[in-house]
């Protein structure tokens, strides 16, 4: 439901199919969408929810036969639908994901891969929750709360860009569930939250003299030898695999991942036995990452992981996202859900090539585009100065096609080929994915 209410504050008309009474019911109410009851292979659904004049079929069940057969459907029925599928099992998708064209499927996306990536980038960003990263450049976006004895309290954006002698942007603050766009006048007050956009190097920099720098884990244990876990660990190096413990309690699959990555530590043990942290010594780890398919048990075991002396955690969540909120306040350090991430590579493909990264903050209310300027873009070869974006958004970093970013200034050209981050409030998205895309 998390990808049509997405598509529907974008503007787009949704049909939603599906076998369970209760859920369409749910979606129809929640959501200003229409709803039929049945699958997706029936044809006679397929034109019931009007499929010829669709722009996009997407096929996200729980099954991937499912999705393959309903897109394949479409596919070969309406050649002029594009057709979107989730993929989850490696049967399909081979090691190195499926191949565009299969069954004439237009995007395909293996949603444990998605987790995978995600959780890799939280890693190497040293598991701090309130960073983002973006596919195409180096730039990070970090939110940072001010808290009410902080020395910028009172400041002005300007202000602050000179205390800490970092060169950032400041995209947006979220003012007590407010979100607005800033100018270099605006004040900071306490209990912000700013959203800061500034090169890998300066957020480190900002880090550090706010006292809130993480280091790179150095050894973590993962707890569920799951399919994301097997996901995971083929991204990591052998030298990082080598600091890694995986621990689950079925003896056949501890057997197949010591035989597939040699490098690693298997614990064979049920990780609700009282005794196995103490026995196992996993307090000693800098991170502990809880992967199994029991969203319960790895909010459960992250949480109670920080109580025994591991530094960080992390949490996926795969059935229930209203667990994300609840996390943040047992101790948890970043919480990753599947739905989410999956959510996200869906959107990037159907928002057009121009869109490489998306991020959505406070409750939906702003995002985070990273664009690659295109030749027919209506902003190639403009200064900033002379782009009108309605107060509604603004340009926090630029990335040449050399791969060198900086923060712009209103002198600087959009050219073909730049990657553009751009903070947008909600309600203006539609407008600036026309205007840079």
């Amino acid at each position: 439901m998390g990808l049509a209410k997405q598509l529907i504050v974008d503007g787009k008309d949704v049909v939603m199919i599906d076998n369970s009474h209760e859920r369409i019911e749910s979606a129809v109410t929640k959501l200003d969408c229409l709803g039929i009851l049945g699958n997706g292979t029936d044809i006679a659904k397929l034109m019931e929810a009007d499929i010829e004049h669709a722009q996009a079929f997407i096929a996200v069940t729980n099954s991937d036969e499912i999705n393959l057969v309903s897109c394949g459907l479409v596919s070969s029925s309406y050649p002029q639908v594009k057709t979107v599928a989730a993929i989850r099992s490696l049967i399909y998708t081979g090691a190195d994901g499926l191949k565009e064209g299969l069954l004439g499927i237009d995007y395909i996306v293996n949603p444990n891969a998605e987790t995978a990536k995600s959780i890799y980038k939280i890693i190497e960003q040293g598991v701090n929750g309130n960073v983002l990263g973006f596919s195409n450049s180096k730039l990070l976006l970090y939110n940072f709360y001010i808290e009410p004895f902080s020395s910028y309290v009172g400041s002005t954006i300007t202000e602050m860009r000179n205390k800490l002698q970092a060169e950032f942007v400041i995209a947006s603050i979220n003012r007590r569930g407010l979100v607005i766009v800033p100018s270099g006048n605006t004040t900071i007050q306490a209990r912000d939250t700013l959203s800061i956009v500034a090169e890998s190097e300066e957020v480190t920099d900002i880090l550090k003299t706010v006292g809130q720098l993480q280091k790179r884990p150095n050894n973590m244990v993962l707890v569920g030898a799951s399919r994301i876990t097997r996901a995971l660990l083929n991204r990591m190096s052998p030298a990082m695999r080598s600091k890694v413990a995986v621990v689950d309690q079925d003896e056949e699959v501890c057997r197949s991942f010591s035989e597939r990555f040699r490098e690693i530590l298997v614990i064979k043990a049920d990780i609700t036995d009282e005794d196995i942290m103490a026995e196992e010594q996993l307090g000693s780890y800098d991170l502990l990452i809880a992967l199994t398919d029991n969203d319960e048990l790895n909010i459960i075991t992250a949480s109670y992981a920080k109580r025994i002396g591991v530094d960080r955690s992390i949490a996926l969540i795969k059935q229930n996202n209203n667990y994300t909120r609840m996390a943040s306040y047992l101790d948890i350090d970043v919480v990753i859900s599947t739905t989410d991430t999956t959510v996200e590579s869906l959107l990037r493909y159907l928002r057009g090539k121009s869109v490489t990264s998306v991020h959505s903050l406070f409750n939906d209310q702003l995002e985070i585009y990273e664009f690659i300027v295109s030749k027919d873009s209506l902003v190639c070869n403009k200064q900033l100065k002379d782009i009108n974006m309605r107060k509604k958004a603004i340009v926090a970093g630029v990335t040449d096609k050399e791969g060198n970013s900086s923060i712009p200034t209103g002198l600087t050209t959009l050219k073909e080929g730049d990657t553009v981050l751009v903070a947008v409030m909600r309600d203006s998205s539609e407008f600036i994915q026309k205007l840079f895309g």
